[in-house]
């Protein structure tokens, strides 16, 4: 309805949207840590639910849009080290560094040691891969 609200007849949305946890940059840790907090898996699922084409499609075309479309984009980021990329989290960045931070240190180094395996550290350069599902559909003119 909102979208319906702001946009002219004939006019576009866009919407991009975290795929899945093992694509997502903090998405990977998350799961990991929800493994030991079970009470965040609820919020782990939210986060990745629209990560469906079909879904998003049938969102927009139950509003009322159309001229769907949607498309995957990937990225690699490549940082210097792993410490690069966890450190931020560790020290209490987004809402990821949080839940750690709530953690119990033994827990904390439990989810630290195998979110390092999952991007394959061997103490050099690492890459986290990221995808987004990014739609697109067309307000219709009469709406």
């Amino acid at each position: 309805a909102e979208f319906h609200r702001v946009l002219r007849p004939g006019g576009h949305v866009a919407v991009s949207v975290l795929s899945v946890p093992q694509r997502s940059y903090n998405g990977r840790i998350n799961v990991v840590a929800a493994r030991h907090k079970p009470e965040l898996r609820n919020a782990v699922e939210r986060t990745f639910r629209l990560g469906e084409s079909s879904r998003l499609h049938g969102m927009f075309a139950a509003a009322g849009f159309r001229d769907v479309e949607s498309t995957l984009e990937h990225h690699d980021f490549v940082l210097p080290s792993f410490s690069e990329y966890y450190e931020p989290f560790e020290a209490g960045g987004t809402s990821t560094g949080e839940v750690l931070k709530q953690l119990p240190e033994v827990v904390r180094q439990a989810v630290r040691e195998e979110v390092r395996q999952s991007l394959g550290d061997n103490g050099g350069p690492v890459t986290v891969p990221v995808e987004f599902l990014i739609a697109r559909a067309t307000r219709p003119p009469n709406r």
